[in-house]
């Protein structure tokens, strides 16, 4: 009986989250399948048998099964390329999972920052609706990343990944349980395999689901800013509109200075990783283009999450910029000229502060946005012209 009643609460729950256009329920997202393997984003601490398991096997999938198949199986260059994606992955799910492991503190005073600031931006009347229809339209992007890369996961990366095949991805699976080919070493062997994915896949999910529903918040948060300076522009001269200006000022001062110490957490947040995930996609990528066209059905589920990372990060840093860049003229053209001295005083320290550039950048060197997405693609195009034709 307990058992269907919290069934039926759980069902209540997910129900009002999936329906509910809220920042609770975004966070309810991007945080139920971590809370659920223990690592919850909201919690001080996280549960140690998880990363035990996930470390454990990633370091005898990958790292074992690499350098035992390089030893005694790999012939060519190609056999080199197809392994080094196994490398990548590794590089990769290492680097988010000591991330989240490491960066804890820091990610639970963002979201804190976050939630505070969509506290204060819910408080304007005239700008609610657009506020939930900019919630809504993330909380869509969101499900739209879940939905796409479980369904490239479940329908052809994990049946590929967990094939018992050397040939296949270049590494030796399930060192030690040899013979594979009879159960239960190849049950055992097919759990295992099947595990560390699960895990992999957990961790780089939803690392990029919480760094697109940062971005994407920080951008809409600028968005409604925006729009609550351009209404002062709209409002008469006269002493009951000046009394209005005075009293709303200080909360836009408050929230535009929460959003720059938010985008500062974020630089000190995702710098370093994002630049090793940079790096690794852009070389895995660029290998890809080495490989005979029937091989690349094989690893086309890598190829399109590391292209669509690497897309997200770029467009996503872009539109933030774009939104601070509005919100700079949304300073300018908000009608400060029919101020009064302190107010005009004000604004000008605003804009001061909104003119210093936005900008994430990867490891503090390479500006994160669409322009270094157009010119690293040019750059590979030209390498892979140059060596391989």
């Amino acid at each position: 009986m307990r058992f269907i009643t919290w069934i039926q609460k759980s069902f209540i729950s997910c129900k009002h989250h999936l329906t509910n256009n809220s920042l609770e329920s975004i966070i309810w997202l991007v945080n139920l399948v971590p809370s659920k393997a223990g690592f919850s984003i909201l919690k001080e601490t996280t549960s140690a048998p998880f990363w035990i398991v996930h470390f454990s096997l990633l370091f005898y999938v990958y790292v074992v099964g690499n350098v035992v198949y390089q030893v005694k199986f790999a012939q060519g260059a190609g056999d080199f390329i197809k392994s080094y994606v196994n490398i990548s992955i590794l590089i990769i799910a290492s680097n988010n999972s000591y991330w989240f492991i490491m960066k804890r503190p820091l990610l639970r005073t963002v979201l804190e920052q976050v939630e505070r600031n969509d506290r204060l931006a819910s408080d304007c009347e005239f700008l609610k609706e657009k506020h939930v229809q900019l919630l809504s339209v993330i909380k869509k992007i969101v499900i739209a990343l879940y939905g796409s890369n479980l369904l490239d996961a479940v329908f052809i990366y994990f049946p590929n990944r967990i094939n018992l095949s050397n040939n296949y991805f270049s590494m030796s699976p399930c060192v030690g349980l040899e013979p594979l080919d009879k159960s239960p070493n190849r049950d055992i062997c097919h759990a295992i395999l099947l595990t560390q994915e699960l895990s992999i896949a957990t961790v780089l999910l939803h690392y990029q689901a919480l760094l697109l529903f940062l971005i994407a918040h920080t951008t809409a948060m600028y968005k409604l800013l925006s729009a609550e300076m351009l209404a002062f522009d709209e409002y008469e001269d006269c002493q009951e509109s000046s009394d209005i200006i005075k009293k709303r000022l200080p909360f836009l001062i408050e929230r535009h200075a929460l959003i720059l110490d938010i985008i500062k957490n974020l630089k000190a947040l995702y710098s370093m990783p994002i630049g090793v995930n940079f790096g690794s996609n852009a070389v895995c990528i660029s290998l890809f283009f080495y490989l005979p066209l029937p091989e690349w059905l094989m690893f086309t589920p890598i190829l399109f999450y590391c292209f669509l990372v690497f897309f997200l990060y770029c467009f996503l840093c872009q539109r933030l910029i774009n939104a601070s860049e509005h919100f700079e003229n949304a300073i300018y053209s908000c009608g400060w000229e029919k101020f009064e001295l302190n107010e005009k005083k004000t604004i000008y320290l605003m804009l001061l502060l909104a003119q210093k550039p936005v900008t994430l950048l990867a490891a503090d060197i390479i500006p994160v946005n669409i322009y270094t997405f157009a010119t690293t693609l040019q750059a590979m195009f030209k390498f892979v012209t140059v060596v391989k034709f």
